[in-house]
């Protein structure tokens, strides 16, 4: 996996999902005035941490682990467990990475966004190339 293309990477695997093709997939934090209101429901992926395995740092070959956050928005208009059937799809989609470990916290309410928020992080374990 290249850091630099993992989440673009997930992101065109996630849009290729028929499940998701009435869910906006989007980095987060794009270049924007101020938040905004979400208007449907939302998954904006981003990178959350890189571990590289110290016996592994001066070999040609790099591994360790990529963490990807997935933070789902729904707008409050909608049922809030739609989080959670997004959610589980979004793992049924992502089982084709070596997966170490998915997280996933509470569903919260997120007045900025007018919109419940479930906030997740996909685990991978690969080769991991820089630059």
């Amino acid at each position: 996996m290249k850091i630099e293309k993992i989440v673009d990477e997930l992101m065109e695997k996630i849009m290729g999902d028929n499940y998701f093709s009435d869910i906006r997939i989007m980095k987060a934090y794009p270049c924007s005035v101020a938040p905004s209101r979400v208007g449907k429901e939302t998954i904006a992926l981003g990178l959350d941490r890189v571990d590289l395995a110290s016996s592994a740092v001066d070999d040609s070959d790099r591994a360790g682990e990529i963490s990807v956050f997935a933070d789902i928005f729904i707008p409050l208009k909608a049922e809030n467990s739609r989080a959670s059937d997004i959610f589980t799809n979004l793992c049924r989609c992502l089982c084709v990475y070596n997966i170490l470990s998915v997280s996933a916290q509470r569903i919260t309410v997120d007045t900025n966004s007018a919109s419940y928020v479930l906030k997740t992080v996909f685990t991978f374990n690969d080769e991991i190339e820089v630059g």
